[in-house]
């Protein structure tokens, strides 16, 4: 049912070894009383081939393994259930990552690495956490006094009309919702700002960055598509088989400061004679800073990254008409758009009530 030479018939072999999967038998104590556990290659074999497959969801796997031939076999006939997918994932994190490292070493004995291109490249992914509750301290503790005010605001308005008598009971019960709501939120962020210190940014200068309530290791940053909360996962790769060597998730909007960790982290996993002079290690132009080619230099690493500031750096550019030119008109495409958004202070607006018009910035409105 799986067929020969798959990815899917490979991983169950990989996962019959128990030297493999050992760093899960630590948790199995129900020897003798309580249910019989799934072992854990059952259920590493399930998650990573619906990883394979693109879904995350634990509800998910649960029905494919209800559904689907090849998760069944798997799955060895079993249905394990959403609840117990989930607590699998989130209590074996870091057995995973070393399970990981067990099958990047087989890989390597095995030949299917090359050693000779490493190629990092990342992208922006977002995760489940609101934007909105995203904030430096200082802004967090604002936002939790204006929540307490909202809440002490409705509370004195129906103090005022409580001997009305036109105000029914739905009234109340949804004004004592909405406090009980203002009042929750604002004590979920007093706590966050007491057990939380500040989150200071990876630059040259350490200032402070906004944190979140919901997940404080992701970071508010601005893509394609829009501003998201998200994560930076950026990944190394080798070019003979294209098998990942390291993989690793950033809290950061900017890609400069992941590339010397993706370099300590191969070389953890290979050892620190990794980067070879016939080795070539390849980033864009997202990875380049001035703190990361002193690194790169430093080390001896042999590495092509492109240079972000070569344009200013260039006297072929900085003396070329046509990109000095293009740098201008960029500048004021920029200003324009930020006047554009912003606000128009009140003193622009003349109204005229006996003709009902209004000159707001030289242009005559009708009032309607």
């Amino acid at each position: 049912m799986l067929g020969n030479n798959t990815f899917e018939h490979c991983l169950y072999h990989l996962l019959e070894n128990d030297e493999i999967v050992s760093d899960f038998f630590a948790r199995y104590k129900n020897k003798n009383v309580g249910r019989k556990a799934y072992p854990p290659a059952l259920l590493l074999r399930v998650i990573f081939y619906a990883y394979y497959r693109g879904h995350t969801s634990s509800r998910v796997i649960e029905s494919l393994c209800k559904t689907d031939l090849k998760f069944i076999a798997l799955a060895a006939g079993r249905q394990p259930h959403f609840t117990t997918i989930a607590n699998f994932v989130s209590a074996n994190c870091e057995a995973m990552g070393h399970l990981f490292h067990k099958v990047l070493l087989i890989c390597d004995q095995s030949g299917l690495i090359g050693k000779e291109h490493f190629a990092i490249d990342g992208c922006k992914i977002p995760t489940n956490a609101s934007k909105h509750w995203s904030g430096t301290h200082k802004e967090l503790r604002k936002k939790s006094e204006k929540l307490k005010q909202a809440a002490e605001k409705i509370i004195n308005k129906h103090m005022s009309s409580d001997s009305d008598t036109s105000s029914g009971k739905i009234l109340k019960d949804e004004q004592k919702q909405t406090i009980e709501t203002l009042l929750k939120n604002a004590k979920k962020i007093d706590k966050f700002l007491s057990e939380n210190q500040p989150r200071m940014g990876q630059g040259k200068r350490k200032q402070e960055v906004q944190s979140n309530i919901t997940d404080n290791q992701s970071a508010k940053m601005t893509t394609s598509k829009g501003t998201i909360q998200g994560m930076v996962c950026v990944t190394a790769a080798d070019e003979k088989h294209q098998i990942i060597v390291h993989a690793q998730a950033f809290g950061m909007g900017q890609e400069q400061a992941t590339l010397i960790p993706m370099v300590e982290g191969i070389k953890n996993n290979f050892g620190n004679d990794i980067f070879k002079p016939s080795l070539v290690l390849t980033a864009d132009t997202g990875f380049s800073s001035e703190a990361t080619m002193q690194y790169l230099f430093d080390e001896k690493i042999n590495a092509v990254v492109p240079d972000n500031q070569f344009r200013k750096r260039n006297p072929v550019f900085a003396e070329s008409d046509f990109y000095n030119k293009h740098k201008e008109l960029r500048k004021k495409t920029r200003k324009d758009k930020a006047k554009t958004n912003m606000a128009i202070d009140s003193s622009e607006f003349k109204v005229n009530l006996h003709s009902n018009t209004c000159i707001c910035q030289g242009k005559r409105m009708n009032i309607l």
